[in-house]
């Protein structure tokens, strides 16, 4: 192989290289204030993107999570409240948008079910062991 045939792979290399960086995708909201980015950025820390199901709104660049972005940053220019926000993701997505979801009758034992199970298996555990206790007494 001769000299200017690696320098053109070369430069050919570094070109596709460095074309790819203009793929990235960077969402650019302007707030007037450091509070309402605060809130922005939050709020996309609770909300679950319905697409990726396992990512945040933040961490997620599917479609579906950069318009719920807008949808967070438009209510929030809006002056609504976060509550107000949460609110319409859920009513509009269910439960399942949030990543910490509340307490309600339809999800209580979700809460409870850890701590009912913990205390059936000590309650269990501490029957077994005084059996055995008592067998290997005699």
């Amino acid at each position: 192989m001769n000299k200017s045939f690696l320098t053109k792979i070369f430069f050919l290399t570094v070109l596709l290289l460095l074309s790819t960086v203009g793929f990235a995708a960077i969402d650019i909201y302007d707030f007037d204030d450091s509070e309402l980015a605060a809130r922005f950025q939050k709020l996309t820390y609770e909300l679950r993107c319905p697409k990726c199901q396992n990512q945040n709104l933040a961490d997620s660049n599917s479609t579906l999570s950069l318009d719920l972005k807008q949808i967070v940053y438009e209510k929030l220019k809006a002056g609504e409240s976060d509550r107000q926000i949460l609110d319409f993701m859920k009513q509009r997505y269910g439960e399942f948008i949030l990543f910490k979801p509340e307490m309600s009758q339809s999800n209580a034992f979700l809460w409870a079910g850890p701590v009912i199970f913990l205390v059936l298996f000590l309650i269990f555990f501490l029957r077994w062991y005084l059996n055995n206790r008592e067998v290997n007494d005699e």
